[in-house]
């Protein structure tokens, strides 16, 4: 039986004439850049995070690098993250000319708020937490560093669209926050696409007009040129924002699909492996399903011989990139031990019962 790590086909011919239906609307209407559904996905987007504002842009990458342009990151500054992440975390940081501090991370994969105080120094500006696999990072220990040391928090919330921590949702936490909803997202695009939320009016107003190549949009068309910031362009389509619209209707079940799965391989599978653990009233967003055992590497041979699909994510750690071999390098080996344990099941939500049962039995089977 073969169980794919994602599942990107539309197969749901419900789901499929939806989608369908929101394409053709924006076709007939011709409006394919920043069109009306554009305003209604941010709408709906701002409304969804708990905040006044979402900024729809051309992908999660332009997201995280606008956000941080907006609260001015720039040459010279330093800006603590995690070494665990997507490699496009610390670009982001750097392609606005600061410094990736990379520190350590706790064993739920994410970024060691008691890491975070002795990196900072008069250099440093802002934190990224990023919210690995769709779980959040412990937000209110972060807050108060960061209200401590006058310093910008930006929410990486790329995996964790729908996510909770206490009473606040992801990109509640922080003065801006970037998503993103490429195909393999919970809330998913069918290309690229991404969004920056804040409560900030003045952000809000510049990231308009970063993702517009730094120029104020002018529905006449009359004035192209009147450029405040040098920018590229990062506007998303309005194909692309129609459709999310499409699927932002289907998250509430998508995400109870993904959760109903997760239940199922923790119940089973806990004595064996490290199972993913989400307090009681948060909300884990389940991008992936992520265990660690000392047994990974023979662990996913083994389901790969058995047709399972599995996913190690990030090799080698961000920090240890080639690119970043210049930085000063901190160590950090609890995020090394974990990505050595780390590794993601197939947990979305086309899977059926019967892959599911698969997957566990396979997994019990191995370590019989």
């Amino acid at each position: 039986m073969k169980v794919p790590i994602f599942e990107l086909r539309v197969q749901d011919d419900g789901y499929r004439s939806e989608l369908l239906d929101a394409v053709d609307q924006v076709l007939k209407h011709g409006q394919l850049i920043l069109g009306p559904e554009v305003e209604e996905f941010e709408k709906a987007v701002a409304n969804s995070v708990g905040v006044r504002y979402a900024i729809g842009v051309a992908s999660g990458s332009s997201a995280l690098y606008l956000a941080l342009k907006s609260i001015g990151i720039g040459s010279g500054d330093e800006v603590i993250t995690t070494p665990l992440t997507w490699i496009l975390t610390l670009n982001a940081i750097a392609e606005c000319g600061a410094i990736p501090v990379c520190v350590d991370t706790c064993d739920d994969f994410n970024i060691d708020p008691d890491a975070i105080e002795p990196a900072i120094t008069k250099k440093t500006k802002a934190i990224v937490p990023v919210h690995f696999t769709g779980y959040m990072c412990k937000m209110d220990k972060i807050c108060k560093i960061a209200k401590k040391h006058n310093l910008f928090i930006v929410e990486d919330a790329a995996q964790a669209y729908g996510a909770r921590y206490k009473s606040k949702m992801a990109g509640g936490f922080s003065k801006v926050a970037a998503f993103s909803m490429n195909t393999m997202k919970v809330l998913a695009s069918y290309g690229e696409a991404g969004a920056v939320t804040t409560d900030d009016p003045e952000i809000y107003e510049k990231v308009r007009m970063l993702r517009y190549s730094g120029t104020k949009s002018d529905p006449k068309k009359i004035i192209t040129n009147e450029c405040y910031y040098t920018a590229l362009n990062h506007k998303i389509d309005t194909l692309q924002a129609a459709m999310l619209l499409v699927a932002i209707r289907h998250l509430p079940r998508k995400m109870a699909r993904r959760k109903e799965i997760a239940e199922r391989y923790s119940n089973a599978l806990s004595d064996l492996v490290k199972c993913p653990q989400t307090p009681k009233g948060d909300i884990h967003a389940y991008y992936t399903y992520a265990i660690q055992t000392e047994k990974r590497d023979e662990l996913k041979n083994y389901l790969g011989q058995h047709q399972i699909e599995t996913k190690i994510y990030h090799i080698p750690l961000a920090s240890n990139a080639p690119v970043y071999s210049h930085l000063k390098k901190v160590q950090t080996p609890m995020a090394q031990k974990v990505l050595d344990r780390f590794l993601s099941l197939p947990a979305h939500e086309k899977l059926s019962d019967e892959q599911v049962d698969y997957v566990i039995r396979t997994i019990q089977n191995f370590f019989k």
